[in-house]
């Protein structure tokens, strides 16, 4: 009898969010790159620049957002066990912030 490990994939709902400004953006979950544009631009009257969903093993997910051109890089370590939102926004001191939901944020 041969077991096979079949790793359970859970929704991760990443929306880049406030302080975007024309700025290339890669987004890594794993070592993996799962988004990149440029020109990407926060819409203020929604507070929304992009957003998209990639599957992820259940456990410990490492993202890695950078935008090259103004040599910025953060990463966060999440615990995913349901469908998970994840938040980023760059301040306006140039910083990469996250912010984590168990509920999909909801734009105008």
């Amino acid at each position: 009898m041969i077991l096979l490990h079949i790793a359970l994939m859970i929704l991760l709902h990443i929306a880049l969010q406030d302080g975007f400004l024309n700025d290339e953006v890669i987004v890594q979950v794993n070592a993996k790159e799962v988004f990149h544009e440029s020109q990407v631009k926060t819409r203020f009257q929604i507070g929304l620049a992009a957003s998209f969903e990639t599957n992820v093993p259940e456990g410990l997910v490492n993202v890695k957002v950078t935008l090259p051109k103004k040599k910025l890089a953060q990463s966060t370590v999440l615990e995913i066990s349901a469908p998970t939102s994840l938040g980023v926004s760059i301040t306006a001191d140039d910083k990469i912030v996250f912010h984590v939901s168990n509920e999909r944020f909801r734009y105008l």
